[in-house]
């Protein structure tokens, strides 16, 4: 028995005969002068212009390695030394620990907290000052699901200060919601390949016209120089054939979810993080008298794969759910159950069935 609901830290990509045409025809560089190198490059452009697409955003599009690397170079963009920089509390590391480096050269970030797991436009706009060189906000929580209304937040934030940029993680968001940022004021939006069943390796930064971007790393032209070295072409073509590929919808996925929380409501001192403005793919649940990681692993020795929260903080007690008011005793024991377009109601049953039996055992184990 193999049950994988822990689709939040990535997903089984879904590939059918593109390897093989990648080895037969897709190979070639893209930079190359000659007809088939042309055609691989034509490719990208194909998944650069659908991303601008789905996302709404009119601009330019920025392979990267991962959303990770995308973040980082749209916050490292932004930097001035004494500017003034605005987060939330709860972002993922990769934005959350960019915005530590950047303190430690000299500038100033406010971090603000959630009301019920989500942020606030008006706690946002209420930091905005004449410095505030950019907002950071992510689209949707990657360990409670939480969605955040980045438009209105953009839209308070640039009432108080046009010139403030606006950035916005949306890993967790691609595929699972209608992100339609059309006519907002978002200016950078990050999206990874590996979250919606393709390739590891390949990320994108969307950037709207005219506004900066700075480069990470040096030494080639690829990516208008913003991104130099060989492009992850294999990756890039991935990325499309998800972005194309007809989704399941949301209303299965909801099914699974109001399944999978009516059945954490029968686990006694099981508490649902996961607010009602949210998507339906991740559940976290916090579970009285049971440390996580030791119930992941019970979970895990019999086929059953589920989360402690960001797949990058492994074995620490989640700074997201602290940081968002649950108590640390109950945070302890905090899991994220993540599904994905092969998830069936049968993979919830019996997960809700040997999640029972782990959070018993474990119980009686702490009580001698």
């Amino acid at each position: 028995m193999l049950i994988y609901l822990d689709n939040a830290a990535t997903t089984k990509p879904i590939l059918g005969d593109l390897v093989q045409k990648h080895v037969e025809s897709g190979w070639y560089n893209p930079s190359a002068a000659y007809a088939p190198a042309a055609r691989v490059f034509a490719d990208m452009k194909k998944t650069r212009e659908k991303l601008v697409d789905i996302v709404g955003i009119d601009g330019k599009v920025l392979f990267t390695s991962g959303g990770t690397e995308a973040n980082n170079t749209a916050i490292m963009s932004a930097f001035k030394r004494d500017a003034h920089y605005i987060t939330s509390a709860v972002e993922h590391p990769s934005v959350y620990a960019a915005f530590k480096h950047l303190e430690t050269m000299g500038a100033n970030v406010d971090y603000v907290k959630p009301r019920d797991f989500c942020v606030n436009a008006d706690d946002v706009a209420a930091l905005v000052r004449e410095n505030t060189a950019m907002v950071s906000i992510m689209h949707v929580n990657n360990e409670t699901g939480a969605v955040n209304d980045v438009r209105k937040i953009a839209s308070a934030v640039k009432a108080k200060n046009a010139r403030t940029l606006i950035h916005c993680d949306g890993v967790q968001a691609l595929r699972k919601l209608d992100i339609g940022l059309l006519g907002s004021e978002v200016d950078y939006y990050s999206v990874s390949a590996h979250k919606i069943n393709a390739l590891k390796g390949v990320g994108a930064l969307i950037v709207r016209k005219g506004k900066a971007l700075r480069a990470l790393h040096h030494g080639g032209e690829q990516e208008e120089t913003l991104r130099p070295g060989t492009e992850n072409t294999l990756g890039v073509q991935s990325f499309y054939s998800a972005l194309i590929r007809e989704s399941v919808g949301t209303a299965k996925i909801e099914q699974l979810r109001d399944q999978l929380t009516k059945g954490l409501s029968k686990i006694e001192g099981a508490i649902v993080n996961t607010p009602k403005v949210s998507v339906p793919h991740i559940v976290s649940v916090s579970i009285e008298g049971v440390r996580a990681e030791v119930l992941v692993r019970l979970l895990g020795e019999k086929g059953i794969y589920i989360g402690t929260g960001a797949a990058c903080s492994k074995g620490k007690i989640s700074r997201v759910i602290l940081k968002s008011g649950v108590a640390r005793e109950l945070a302890e024991g905090t899991v994220r159950i993540s599904m994905g377009e092969r998830s069936t109601g049968n993979e919830i049953a019996v997960c809700l069935s040997e999640l029972e039996i782990a959070v018993e055992q474990l119980r009686r184990f702490n009580r001698k």
